[in-house]
């Protein structure tokens, strides 16, 4: 029994491993999304800290002969360390204006690696980096993001940061440190951010500048909106709905992407509250019955 599940199983990842890793990897990018989310920074420079992260992680595994771990780990922290050094002056932007700054940080490490051809390859990027990164090592780190965030949550951090969601003005007042807060979010999601690119780059075998534009910022943002910010399983199920969704959608190739656009237009025009908003509404619609019968009765 055990022998024909794992053969089931192997069947299964040769065919679908890619778009699996691909799942995985865009779940951990919704959650470090979620961070800045969880303090109301629609940020758009999630490309940018990824190619961070990527890049660094790359330079030390095949220039350096870093072990992956520690290129992982360098990569993510030398894109926290970039988030740290523009977080301070962008976090007093508000609204567009801080999209739009975080917008031109994504294109100014774009072009940046397109032209620094002696590290980041240029135009042509880098290619042959090695396969390191494996399906255990994402569903374990997923796994871990989950629970951090479950935590976070629950803690006074996650209280405070809860309060800044809803009126940053009033936290202030009532002696919140906002500015200190959403930095150390910003700081947090360029961590996740920069070492989720370098497992992304040692996935691939290839990593250059168009893997990191205004797209992939924006597909990021799009995962846990759409999932649900709310809710602890909302980006990982907006991330899956989004990578799976264009794969669904691949026996029309000229339809696809405004079908896709359509489906995702729906979910935020009548989900306001992401996908997650509909196991919420199954219970209030049924606890909907028994008192609509109750009120009857009474009226009898």
């Amino acid at each position: 029994m055990t022998a024909a599940v794992l053969a089931h199983l192997d069947a299964f990842m040769a065919s679908y491993g890619n778009l699996v890793n691909l799942c995985l990897l865009n779940t951990l990018v919704a959650y470090g999304v979620w961070l800045a989310l969880a303090a109301n920074m629609f940020t758009l420079g999630t490309g940018g800290f990824m190619a961070v992260g990527a890049y660094c992680s790359v330079f030390l595994t095949m220039q350096v002969g870093a072990p992956f771990a520690v290129a992982v780990v360098a990569g993510g922290l030398l894109a926290a360390a970039v988030a740290l050094l523009i977080g301070a002056p962008v976090l007093r932007l508000r609204g567009d204006y801080f999209m739009l700054a975080t917008f031109a940080f994504t294109e100014v490490v774009r072009v940046i690696a397109l032209n620094w051809d002696s590290v980041t390859g240029g135009a042509i990027g880098i290619y042959g980096i090695p396969r390191y990164t494996e399906t255990w090592q994402l569903v374990l780190l997923v796994l871990i993001a989950i629970y951090f965030v479950f935590a976070l949550r629950r803690s006074y951090f996650g209280r405070s940061i809860a309060a800044i969601r809803q009126d940053d003005v009033m936290s202030q007042a009532m002696g919140v440190n906002v500015f200190a807060q959403r930095l150390s979010l910003f700081v947090a999601s360029g961590f996740v951010s920069g070492g989720v690119g370098g497992l992304a780059a040692h996935l691939n075998f290839f990593v250059g500048p168009s893997d990191f534009g205004l797209v992939r910022s924006v597909d990021a943002l799009a995962f846990p909106i759409l999932g649900g910010v709310n809710a602890l399983l909302g980006p990982m199920v907006g991330a899956i709905f989004t990578t799976i969704l264009p794969e669904v959608l691949r026996f029309s190739s000229q339809w696809r992407e405004i079908l896709m656009g359509l489906l995702i237009l729906c979910v935020v025009l009548f989900l306001p509250g992401g996908a997650m908003s509909l196991i919420r509404l199954r219970p209030r619609a049924r606890a909907a019955v028994p008192r609509a019968s109750t009120l009857g009765q009474g009226a009898k």
